[in-house]
């Protein structure tokens, strides 16, 4: 594989009908002029004669963009540079965002008795973005949303035996368990308890750039259930890597132009994963790198997500949707109903099979890994 990155400049010309023409001092707004068209550059500005009532005069003028021209790097299978794939990706999501029209499809919300309304309204733009984004393809029939914070554990238990909510767990854990486990009350979790469309949501960390994606994370969960039914969650790098990519961009559509933000987002998605998992990408080992990407195939589960479903899932999807956009990620999913062979699944949907994914996508996914 040529390893090397490279850049193209992409250089725009401006065609003009009327020259430029130098510029004099009697060169400013409202002085005369001798002809109706004609412009020139004073300063930082470009000043065009204009017919205003029976006198030719030059207008306010208009500022020179100091912008740079933007930077088209070409992508594909085989050069998947790190700035290009990243850029693409977030502009393929960026066209289907800007396409989605606001649904009325409001949700069902549970409200936990020590939950701060003004910390659900936080999280309301981000939730109906991802709506937005997935209506086309899914509107659960009943959805309905948990919000909790701490001081909300029994009264979550109570709901959970009410409600059906005990299989979006671990098998014998109780939701005051699941509090126990994430001491910032930070956790997610979707599922169809009862056929119906849910996620149950822990509002007691702050709102920021981290928790901002929690919504569109979990609606993206449902998406997969609602398209790729009892299969959603039967390929862990799939599962929590596409809910992580669509999540973060959905939920940030918009603030991080630099990508500062994400690169930060992966960045502690790596750090969090166990010490195995980060030893074997750290190594930069293409048999490592393919064991992994095997055991993360499989179903999804606590286990295989501290193994780095959710950062080398992301990084996974942030290429293939740059490479093959949005329609294809729905076309996987909806092939994933019917089997849940992940290798099977891509050359059904994108034409390879896992193994030439993986040896693809390890340089970008090592490119990726903080210091």
């Amino acid at each position: 594989m040529n390893k090397r990155l490279i850049t193209f400049l992409s250089v725009f010309s401006l065609s003009l009908s009327l020259p430029l023409i130098p510029a004099t001092a009697s060169v400013k707004a409202g002085a005369k002029c001798t002809k109706v068209g004609i412009k020139s550059a004073a300063g930082n500005k470009t000043f065009t004669c204009i017919k205003s009532g029976k006198k030719l005069v030059w207008d306010k003028g208009v500022s020179k963009s100091t912008a740079v021209a933007p930077v088209d790097i070409p992508i594909s299978i085989d050069n998947l540079d790190l700035k290009g794939v990243r850029q693409k990706a977030y502009d393929n999501l960026s066209k289907v965002i800007k396409s989605r029209p606001r649904t009325a499809y409001k949700p069902t919300l549970i409200i936990g008795p020590n939950v701060k309304r003004d910390r659900i309204d936080q999280e309301t733009p981000g939730l109906n973005r991802a709506i937005d984004f997935w209506a086309p393809y899914f509107i659960p029939d009943k959805f309905q949303i948990i919000y909790v914070d701490r001081g909300d554990e029994t009264w979550l238990d109570q709901k959970s035996s009410e409600l059906g909510l005990s299989i979006m767990l671990p098998e014998g854990q109780t939701w005051k368990e699941q509090f126990t486990k994430d001491s910032e009350c930070a956790f997610g979790m979707a599922g169809s308890p009862n056929g119906v469309s849910t996620f149950v949501q822990c509002l007691g960390y702050p709102y920021g750039d981290g928790s901002r994606q929690g919504a569109p994370h979990e609606y993206t969960h449902l998406y997969q259930l609602g398209q790729a039914k009892s299969n959603a969650f039967e390929v862990s790098w799939y599962t929590e890597g596409s809910a992580t990519f669509f999540g973060w961009i959905i939920a940030m559509y918009g603030t991080d132009p630099q990508f500062t933000k994400q690169s930060n987002f992966f960045g502690a998605q790596f750090w969090q994963m166990s010490e195995a998992a980060k030893s074997d990408f750290k190594s930069r080992d293409l048999a490592k790198f393919k064991s992994r990407m095997q055991i993360l195939s499989g179903r999804n589960s606590r286990e295989t997500s501290l193994s780095g479903s959710y950062w080398v899932g992301g990084l996974a999807f942030e290429v293939l949707v740059a490479l093959y956009g949005v329609d294809k990620f729905v076309e996987l999913t909806k092939n994933l109903e019917s089997s849940k062979d992940i290798s099977s699944l891509l050359n059904q949907t994108y034409g390879f099979n896992a193994d030439y994914f993986y040896e693809k996508l390890a340089t970008y996914v090592w490119a990726n890994i903080s210091s």
